[in-house]
């Protein structure tokens, strides 16, 4: 049974680009996530994304990956964020 991303890519060129996302996102960084609709999620990455082998919904197969974030208000809420929805990762100071 595949696992299912509302977008898989098989471009290399993307899928590069989206590795190259995955050296931004270190386990326990504090960052602001800009997504591509222009909403921004903060918080500490919880582990470290890697990019998973996905099937869209019309049965298309490639990756994607998400990367999950506990948030940096209230410690009991979790984001998870789809990586190709990244548009940029600002790292934040960690708290003294």
């Amino acid at each position: 049974m595949p696992l299912y991303a509302p977008h898989v890519y098989s471009d290399p060129m993307t899928i590069a680009a989206m590795e190259a996302l995955l050296g931004e996102l270190p386990g326990q960084a504090r960052v602001l996530l800009v997504l591509k609709d222009g909403s921004r999620v903060a918080g500490t990455v919880t582990a470290r994304p890697a990019l998973q082998h996905y099937a869209d919904a019309t049965e298309a197969t490639g990756v994607n990956g998400t990367v999950r974030l506990d948030d940096l208000v209230r410690a009991c809420q979790q984001h998870v964020i789809w990586l190709d929805s990244v548009l940029d990762v600002q790292h934040l100071p960690v708290e003294a």
